[in-house]
């Protein structure tokens, strides 16, 4: 049987149906706003409730200096993770944020606090972090670079959740490599996506960070 073009035209759609992959597309949205949050691309993260960096811990600087979260009261803090063992992301990461140490003006870089925190403490005795630190020539003042008794310092990498908590057994290398960013008064502002660092973004909130807490004083 031949079929007649155009003598049946076809209904026009309803307007009111919802396309089959609609619910997928709600799906995928949603996977890649987790994403987001996954990798921290300067997400906000004011409602976590989140102590101040190194808050109840027993941690020391590559000095071999007690440190306490009082330290750091009233100035800003960029916190992130290394291993003096990496050769790969830590040593890139570790020059960027140099390179936005050095870019500060002088009274920001002041106020500001720096803390590469390891997570290989093992390995990573005060002094193997003080021979990492001028390797990467970044013993610098208002630069910490930490570590502690495994236990102390695995209490900030689970508070933080440094490591995919769906992987048993991480390995040092298996460290997400963000930056986070904390207020003067201690809380967790802002997480940044760690490769590539966002120096002048970061420089902006740092330098935004010292003229609030000035003024509020």
């Amino acid at each position: 049987m031949h079929r007649v073009r155009g003598c049946c035209p076809a209904a026009p759609p309803c307007p009111c149906t919802v396309p089959a992959f609609f619910p997928l597309l709600l799906r995928c949205a949603g996977l890649a706003l987790g994403l987001l949050a996954l990798l921290g691309l300067g997400l906000p993260l004011k409602a976590a409730a989140q102590p101040a960096p190194l808050q109840g811990l027993q941690l020391q600087d590559h000095r071999g200096q007690a440190l306490a979260a009082q330290q750091f009261t009233g100035r800003p803090v960029l916190l992130h993770f290394v291993f003096a063992g990496c050769s790969r992301v830590c040593p890139v990461q570790v020059q960027e944020l140099k390179q936005l140490h050095a870019a500060l003006p002088g009274p920001v870089r002041e106020r500001v606090v720096f803390l590469s925190v390891t997570v290989d403490p093992l390995s990573d005795t005060p002094a193997a972090l003080a021979a990492y630190a001028q390797r990467q020539d970044a013993d610098r003042p208002g630069w910490r670079f930490v570590s502690g008794a495994p236990a102390q310092v695995h209490r900030l990498l689970d508070r933080l959740q440094v490591f995919d908590p769906r992987v048993a057994q991480p390995v040092p290398d298996d460290h997400r490599n963000a930056i986070y960013l904390y207020a003067p008064d201690g809380q967790l502002l802002q997480r940044f996506r760690g490769e590539p660092v966002d120096r002048n973004r970061l420089a902006d909130e740092l330098t935004r960070l010292t003229r609030t807490d000035r003024t509020a004083s």
